[in-house]
């Protein structure tokens, strides 16, 4: 039985083959907008005919499963926008729960794909966004209910590195709506009070940018420590946003970052850290100091505490 039955919505998918490995192993684009096309569904019967059992109830028999239980997906890298708050990018851990008698499940990398077609659509709130994903999920897998889609809380306690300050919920109102039809908004990086000199510790989780061989997105944390003029938080905010479809590897991005913050805010002395999300096991932190300034000794060579979402 095919994706889109048992009550499910109809939704078109991959190369509509549901034996075939969709874009698992073949070069694909990353999506830019938001494309429901690209879940890719594999029928259970493939695996399970295998192992000589037979569909359950609600698949394509009349027999019972011989065991309960579910598929749990826990997806790092879901984003979209938050139109009640400017577009203002959102980050989240999402819980994806599904039950063992649908009849397809989905090919990872196709579900990957479409939670990045996500990336630039707007939803009014995370509400509408869980919705539309548990909707677009049940058309491909089937099945009587759709899955079960959950936001999972994060201890805040654990969201930000001792000693720093998260600056993702900035207000950003005299800056207007978030942009990302251009380049790096290095103009966003200004000092709010330039005679005022501060030592701060900012964070921001809502680190994107694109892998320049795969065009992949990499997703990270932007952690600035630095002494000198008061740096706009509202203003480094939107400057780590619209970075979202700037293009290098994890050390030109902190190499940039760097740069753009010492020649726009005029630090006494500046140190940047990206700290990016695992992949294939292997995460890569760079770290970019002002030369002579006391805080380098400290943070090259120091253990590197888990951000989140790592």
């Amino acid at each position: 039985m095919g994706a889109g039955a048992e009550g499910a919505s109809n939704v078109a998918h991959g190369d509509g083959v549901p034996g075939s490995a969709g874009p698992l192993g073949v070069e694909t684009k990353y999506p830019t907008s938001y494309d429901t096309s690209i879940l890719h569904p594999i029928p259970r019967a493939l695996g399970r005919g295998a192992l000589n059992i037979a569909q359950g109830e609600g698949s394509s028999g009349g027999q019972e499963l011989p065991f309960v239980g579910e598929d749990c997906w826990n997806c790092y890298e879901a984003s979209w926008l938050d139109a009640s708050k400017l577009n203002r990018p959102r980050r989240v851990w999402l819980e994806i729960r599904v039950a063992v008698d649908t009849p397809n499940i989905s090919e990872s990398k196709s579900l990957k794909l479409y939670l990045n077609s996500l990336n630039f659509h707007s939803f009014k709130n995370d509400g509408e966004a869980v919705e539309t994903i548990r909707r677009d999920l049940h058309g491909c897998l089937g099945g009587k209910e759709p899955p079960h889609v959950a936001i999972l809380p994060h201890d805040t306690s654990l969201r930000v590195t001792e000693g720093f300050e998260c600056i993702d919920d900035e207000e950003v109102d005299g800056f207007g709506e978030f942009d990302f039809s251009g380049e790096a908004d290095v103009d966003s990086l200004v000092a709010s009070e330039p005679d005022v000199i501060v030592e701060e510790r900012l964070v921001s989780h809502l680190l994107r940018t694109l892998c320049p061989v795969t065009s992949q997105p990499d997703w990270g944390s932007l952690y600035v420590t630095y002494r000198g003029p008061k740096i706009s938080r509202a203003g480094l905010l939107r400057y780590v946003c619209s970075l979202r479809k700037e293009t290098g590897f994890h050390e030109n991005a902190v190499e940039s970052a760097f740069l753009a913050i010492t020649r726009r805010c005029a630090p006494q002395g500046l140190t940047v850290r990206g700290m990016f999300l695992r992949r294939g096991g292997i995460d890569i932190c760079p770290v970019r100091c002002t030369p002579g300034w006391d805080d380098a000794a400290k943070a090259i060579g120091a253990p590197q505490t888990r951000a989140p979402f790592q």
